[in-house]
């Protein structure tokens, strides 16, 4: 009996302290509530104040407006004819600076085309001088077979000229 009695107490305890729990839960909803309804009023004041200042302000822009759309065009053309004399300013100078640069291009084309010509010169000038040599050296190994030849026969033949 004493442990029914002791899940029965533990259990009314619980009980307690859940509906203690759901009490405050309740509390601070209706604390949170209460606060949202407070700031919702809030909001609504501040927008009824900054919809009287709009209205306001509104009036006052229709009234000054169509000198202030004026001066603004006066500004605008201003600034427009600025712009664009900077604009213009910058496609002469892009221009001038594309110029410049296709002109270095073709320095550089032209330069290495004097380069290249250079080399094939060299290189034709070296492969004439090679064949040259070559010529040469045949010229000279034939007149040696033929010293050769000449002093073999004459060995072997017995030619003591």
């Amino acid at each position: 009996m004493a442990l029914k009695d002791l899940w029965a107490q533990e259990r009314s305890q619980r009980l307690t302290e859940i509906a203690e729990r759901q009490l405050e839960v309740a509390q601070k909803r209706q604390q949170t509530q209460a606060d949202i309804r407070a700031i919702r009023q809030d909001l609504n004041q501040e927008a009824v104040v900054l919809h009287s200042m709009l209205q306001e302000f509104n009036t006052e822009l229709h009234e000054t407006g169509a000198e202030e759309k004026r001066q603004r065009q006066l500004e605008n053309l201003e600034r427009y004819k600025q712009v664009r004399a900077a604009l213009e300013e910058y496609v002469k100078a892009l221009r001038l600076y594309e110029q410049q640069a296709r002109q270095e291009r073709l320095e550089d084309i032209a330069i290495r085309k004097q380069k290249i010509l250079e080399l094939k010169l060299e290189v034709s000038q070296l492969q004439e001088q090679f064949r040259l040599d070559q010529v040469l050296m045949a010229q000279e190994l034939t007149e040696k077979l033929h010293r050769f030849r000449a002093d073999l026969q004459s060995y072997v033949w017995g030619d003591n000229s």
